[in-house]
């Protein structure tokens, strides 16, 4: 009987915290798609200064939540997007149009990242 109790624990330990950094990640991507779109704005009203510092702060949140989601993810999912948000600061300094193609496809990947962390029946089964 203690065997059973003490495996019903791990259990409930084990769903509490993958629920917990499913919402946690899911909170995060959803901020940093935020932020992708302030930068947009700025992109799109011509102001690059402010452009360029939101897409610094956003390679900077990206590192701090990928040190922290490396636990829960895998890692190649997470090196393809670092490559990506370390290059976009550079393309709008310099004024590329690419940096609109990597603003979205940063953007698909975050919601990727969101939606395959989201638990659903689906995926449990």
């Amino acid at each position: 009987m203690k065997r059973i109790k003490i495996s019903i624990g791990i259990l409930c330990l084990l769903v509490g915290m993958s629920i917990f950094f499913g919402i946690w990640i899911n909170n995060k991507c959803s901020y940093m798609i935020g932020e992708i779109s302030e930068i947009y704005e700025f992109l799109d009203s011509g102001d690059t200064y402010k452009a360029i510092s939101s897409a610094e702060k956003l390679d900077s949140d990206w590192n701090s939540f990928r040190k922290k989601a490396a636990v829960m993810l895998k890692n190649n999912e997470l090196t393809e997007i670092d490559c990506i948000s370390a290059g976009i600061p550079y393309l709008i300094e310099n004024d590329s149009d690419e940096a609109h193609s990597r603003l979205i496809e940063f953007r698909h990947m975050l919601e990727m990242l969101k939606s395959g962390e989201t638990p659903t029946i689906t995926k449990i089964l």
